[in-house]
């Protein structure tokens, strides 16, 4: 396992919070205000509420103190944040919401030794530039190439026209996306930026012109709630398959009509299981959200908080090693999302199933069996 062996030779003193001080401090930086903020509010909704279990059923780490701090949706500001505090003592910081703001944590990890956890990031690589980061949140490497399969094999879609949003998200997931879908047999037969000066016309006219039988509309949800406005009014009636940063009860509720029916491959969140620990996660996620109901944002968020919560227990780790070998030793516990299993760069390993929106709710339509 890389992260250990890595962590034998650069193995250093924890601080305090993570030494037998008298407070084991965690650091929360998410983006609750700005453009990302339908994300961050949703992963926060579920870490607060892992960590106040923990407190309540008196599990967690003694001293605990969990510090929250808003990116503002900007990575120099979620940069200074983590930085205070790891200088704070922060063992850990669940953060790095989107993948710009888990980049700019990571070197301050390095610098200070200490471990960050993002409920979110996907994009891919991130994880394998540094042993001292783990995702609760699969990488783009999987869900790029669950689309294209899904398109070709289960669709019969050979030839897809893509709408994306310029950001980093789409740069990490396209390439992934357009690899697996040529491999595949299927042709992409253009590409239009969302949000660019004519984009509109330009998708119209693409449309009509190389008659795709599918669209793959590649960007955060905000674009994507765009992208589909000009969809709809250009009344396309082939598949529409997008990414699972729609996957939010925000979104899906904003988005209504307009996003019924759309596609897109996402980790399994059966709000009906009776299996722990979801089915209480579910009732106790309610209980403290006006009943609503959470989304797969708020799971891996409490999957990082519970990822952390274990790492953080008796025997407190000592140094690097032992807080890398905790956190890699917990394939055996499963969480909200799954077994907190990581592959050697700490990517959580899950199965992405593909789901659709019906009836303004997320649905699990996968043809495979459940694991």
């Amino acid at each position: 396992m890389r992260h250990v062996l890595i962590a034998v030779s650069v193995a250093a003193a924890l601080g305090m919070s993570a030494c037998g001080g008298k407070k084991a401090v965690v650091g929360v930086v998410l983006p609750e205000t700005g453009e990302a903020s339908a994300y961050g509010t949703s992963i926060k909704t579920g870490v607060k509420l892992a960590f106040d279990e923990a407190v309540k059923n008196r599990t967690a780490p003694a001293g605990l103190e969990v510090v929250y701090r808003d990116s503002g949706s900007a990575p120099p500001r979620a940069l200074q944040e983590a930085d205070a505090l790891y200088k704070r003592g922060a063992t850990v910081i669940i953060g790095g919401a989107t993948s710009p703001e888990a980049k700019g944590m990571i070197p301050l990890a390095e610098k200070h030794q200490r471990l960050v956890i993002s409920p979110s990031a996907s994009e891919p690589g991130l994880a394998a530039s540094s042993n001292l980061f783990f995702r609760t949140f699969p990488s783009d490497d999987v869900e790029g190439a669950r689309a294209a399969e899904f398109l070709v094999k289960e669709k019969n879609v050979t030839s897809v026209l893509v709408l994306q949003e310029d950001i980093t998200y789409s740069h990490g997931l396209l390439p992934v996306f357009r690899a697996a879908y040529e491999s595949l047999g299927g042709k992409i037969v253009g590409m239009v930026s969302i949000g660019a000066d004519g984009w509109e016309k330009a998708f119209t006219e693409k449309l009509e012109k190389e008659k795709p039988q599918a669209l793959y509309l590649c960007g955060y949800g905000e674009a994507i709630l765009t992208a589909v406005v000009a969809v709809r009014d250009a009344k396309f009636e082939g598949v529409i398959c997008t990414t699972s940063a729609i996957g939010t009860v925000d979104l899906v509720w904003r988005g209504g009509k307009l996003v019924e029916g759309l596609y897109f491959p996402m980790a399994r969140l059966d709000l009906t299981s009776k299996q722990e620990p979801l089915a209480s996660f579910v009732k106790d996620y309610r209980a403290a959200n006006n009943d609503l109901a959470p989304d797969i944002y708020a799971a891996c968020g409490y999957d990082a908080a519970l990822l952390t919560l274990l790492i953080l227990q008796k025997p407190i780790p000592e140094t690097m090693t032992d807080l890398l070998q905790r956190a890699m030793g917990q394939a055996e516990v499963r969480g909200v999302t799954g077994f907190l299993a990581f592959d050697a760069v700490g990517n959580i390993q899950q199965r992405l199933r593909i789901h659709q929106i019906r009836e303004g709710k997320v649905v699990d339509v996968d043809t495979a069996p459940v694991s």
